[in-house]
C-alpha cells in the first residue's frame, strides 16, 4: 500500500514528527495526521488478516487430533493437501507480528502528536 504525501508530517521508522510553524499549517497537520492514522489503521487490518491466516495455516500443518479420523482415499487426500497448503505461508508469523508492534507504535505516535497539536491550538486561541 502506498502512503500519501505529507507536508508537514514526516514518519521515519516509529517516530512521527509534525512541524506545522501556524496555526493554519496546525490545522493542515492535524488533516494530514487523520488521514495517516487511517493508513496505518488499514494496514494494521491486513496484518491481523495475514497473521490469522498464518496461524490456521501453522495449526492446519500440525494437523487436526481432536477430529475423528476418517479413511479412506478422499480422507487422504484432503488431509495430504491440507498439510502441503500449510507448509509455505507467505510470510513468517513472528515478522508479521513484529510488523504488527511497529504499526501499532505508529498509531500511538500519530494520537500523540494530535493531542499536542490540537492542545498548541487551544491555548494559542
Amino acid at each position: 500500500m502506498q502512503l500519501s504525501a505529507a507536508r508537514y508530517v514526516s514518519i521515519v521508522g516509529t517516530e512521527v514528527v509534525a512541524t506545522p510553524t501556524s496555526n493554519d499549517e496546525a490545522k493542515t497537520a492535524l488533516k494530514e495526521l487523520r488521514q495517516k492514522k487511517k493508513e496505518f489503521t488499514l494496514r494494521r487490518r491486513a496484518l491481523a488478516s495475514q497473521q490469522k491466516a498464518a496461524r490456521d495455516a501453522a495449526v492446519r500443518a500440525e494437523g487436526k487430533t481432536a477430529r475423528k479420523k476418517q479413511t479412506g482415499l478422499f480422507a487422504a487426500a484432503r488431509s495430504l493437501f491440507g498439510k502441503v497448503k500449510a507448509r509455505k505461508p507467505k510470510r513468517d508469523l513472528a515478522e508479521i507480528e513484529t510488523d504488527m508492534a511497529a504499526v501499532d507504535e505508529i498509531l500511538f505516535n500519530l494520537d500523540s502528536c494530535v493531542v499536542q497539536i490540537e492542545g498548541r491550538l487551544l491555548h494559542q486561541s
